[in-house]
């Protein structure tokens, strides 16, 4: 089986590649290809515009139709200078044929390769190849079915994947020669898929879920919709990832997860540093950059369903509120409390998101799992209410926290268990069958 996959710009959010872009070949030579024929060989290639490609010798092809690059043999492969990816030192390469067709003022670049090659790049990005070869096997076939089922899809890109951990899964590049162990885990997995109702699941992954997985509905919207909650999935539901003496799923689970965050034996994840984190804003800190950050969600196409703003704008910061949890505990629904009226944010990834802060170098809250200790001070005289003097943001885990966590898998398979019965613990009532 093969696969197309996009591959993304370099911070990973878009396909369309401005010119410039050069293809050389690994060792040797490459094929440029154009409608079925062999055009000419060369050792590399360049995107001069959105028109034309320039061979290395000075030859011009136009890309009037798609341009096809090949290299000789299987272990062959292709560098892609001026594409960066995270991890990789230097260019990455690729191995398989490249795909470099004009679209608009731009160009889309896309790689063809058999579905195995693909899991090798993905497993090498996605997961230490140190972990046990169980929880490996796992990984293996939930990135061999997410290939086949995408949550988003890309028909439309002519292609079945992207490159992107921020839409698909990450899948960085080649390495120079791949980890018997991630081999190992591809070929023992052969053709295995994960199955619910005679189709494959959308098999989501993410690296520690904090203690306790959560619900697809909770945490992602519909991806042909638009709309949240999504209609849920039988098989993407939440489940504790120890015995706990506390109920799931309010603040006081997560004020008893962060107080065990030490017992590294506590949930099959607390053995990591992703477990949990912590950061502390005060007030000028926070509101010199929230009400940036928030309007800037209110405004941005992807975001700004999820956002709905105060009338007035947004004020001093009065304090902060989670109006809404998933069974994790994870917060979907945030208000900011404002002196001109409340902000309420919807979602995990926009919750996460709208703490950026540029005085922490912080991109984004880890998870969506936290509480806060909030410092308030007096209100002034002649004012109504007491304003926030300084904010804790405590948080668990890294990631959506849907489906299976790499890290909790880990913590599974040191446990005793294999990688089938580690799948049947993250997703419920699903088979694993070969393609």
């Amino acid at each position: 089986m093969q696969v197309w996959v996009g591959l993304t710009t370099s911070d990973l959010t878009g396909l369309e590649h401005s010119p410039g872009l050069s293809f050389r070949a690994q060792s040797g030579t490459m094929q440029v290809c154009q409608g079925g024929r062999v055009l000419f060989d060369t050792a590399s290639l360049r995107v001069h515009s959105a028109d034309q490609v320039l061979s290395a010798e000075g030859k011009k092809v136009s890309l009037r139709e798609p341009v096809i690059l090949k290299t000789a043999g299987r272990t062959s492969a292709f560098y892609i200078d001026n594409l960066k990816r995270a991890g990789i030192k230097g260019a990455p390469f690729y191995r398989g044929d490249i795909r470099i067709a004009k679209s608009g003022n731009k160009v889309r670049v896309s790689l063809f390769l058999d579905l195995d090659s693909y899991l090798a790049g993905v497993l090498a990005a996605e997961m230490p190849a140190s972990y046990h070869i169980e929880a490996l096997k796992g990984q293996a076939l939930c990135a061999r079915t997410y290939a086949l089922h995408p949550r988003l899809p890309h028909d439309l890109d002519k292609v079945n994947v992207c490159d992107s951990f921020l839409c698909c899964q990450y899948f960085a590049g080649h390495s120079a020669a791949l980890d018997a162990r991630i081999d190992k885990a591809i070929s023992a997995t052969a053709s295995e898929v994960l199955v619910f109702d005679d189709k494959p699941i959308l098999a989501l992954f993410s690296s520690n879920a904090g203690g306790h997985t959560e619900n697809y509905e909770n945490c992602f919207s519909d991806p042909l919709t638009g709309a949240f909650p999504p209609p849920p999935l039988p098989y993407l539901k939440g489940v504790a990832e120890g015995r706990f003496a506390v109920a799931a799923g309010g603040e006081d689970f997560l004020r008893y997860l962060w107080g065990n965050r030490q017992n590294k034996t506590f949930s099959a994840d607390a053995w990591s540093g992703k477990f949990h984190f912590l950061h502390s804003f005060s007030s000028e800190s926070l509101e010199a950059h929230m009400h940036h950050v928030a309007e800037k969600l209110a405004g941005d196409r992807e975001s700004a369903p999820f956002v709905v703003p105060a009338s007035s704008g947004f004020g001093r910061i009065l304090g902060l509120r989670v109006l809404k949890r998933g069974v994790s505990g994870v917060a979907i629904e945030l208000s900011v409390d404002t002196d001109k009226g409340n902000w309420i944010f919807k979602k995990e990834l926009v919750i996460r998101k709208l703490f950026e802060n540029a005085d922490l170098k912080l991109k984004r809250l880890n998870s969506a799992r936290i509480f806060f200790d909030q410092d308030f001070q007096a209100a002034p005289r002649g004012a109504k209410v007491k304003t926030l003097r300084s904010l804790t943001v405590y948080g668990l885990g890294y990631g959506h926290g849907v489906g299976f966590q790499q890290q909790g898998a880990q913590g599974h398979a040191l446990k005793g268990l294999d990688y089938r019965a580690i799948l049947s613990h993250y997703f419920n009532g699903v088979n694993i069958e070969k393609v």
